[in-house]
């Protein structure tokens, strides 16, 4: 087995271990480890996407993924989130120009104005069928974001060269 097989199967295994999470069923009912089963699946998903990166096999999509200056594509939001989640003093997880800190919030189902700050500042899920979290006003959906993810990843592993 040469190194790129070696580093496939190490980025299949961290895709599985993510799926395993996924499908555990502990983001159906909130339960006390929902929370760090969504912190390790971000550190994994950030630790693929940053190596296929590397590899000029960026995943760049955008579905509903709210960018700026900082989150151009998903890549950088699964990166933004997990610095957020990783580091509990980072300014990612306050709100925007604001000392509002918003750390592992969940919004399940439509409601996409559930918090509102100020004139300029909306939060909330835009779908029935999802289940949106916040670090700061930063938002990653469940199904949207993070099952499409877990879908696609093994294609583009399998393609790397």
């Amino acid at each position: 087995m040469n190194d790129l097989d070696l580093q496939k199967r190490d980025l299949l295994l961290e895709t599985q271990r993510c799926a395993e999470l996924f499908n555990s069923q502990v983001f159906v009912n909130h339960q006390i480890f929902t929370q760090s089963a969504f912190i390790e699946i971000l550190v994994r998903l950030n630790y693929i996407l940053q190596e296929l990166s590397k590899k000029n096999n960026r995943i760049i999509w955008t579905d509903d993924v709210q960018t700026d200056q900082n989150i151009r594509d998903i890549t950088d939001l699964i990166n933004n989130l997990r610095n957020a989640a990783c580091h509990s003093d980072s300014p990612r997880n306050y709100i925007s120009n604001s000392s509002i800190k918003f750390v592992f919030n969940t919004f399940v189902g439509k409601c996409p104005n559930a918090v509102k700050i100020g004139d300029d500042i909306s939060l909330g899920n835009e779908y029935q069928d999802d289940i949106a979290f916040y670090y700061g006003d930063k938002r990653i959906y469940l199904v949207r974001h993070i099952k499409k993810l877990l879908e696609e990843l093994p294609n583009e592993i399998n393609k790397l060269k």
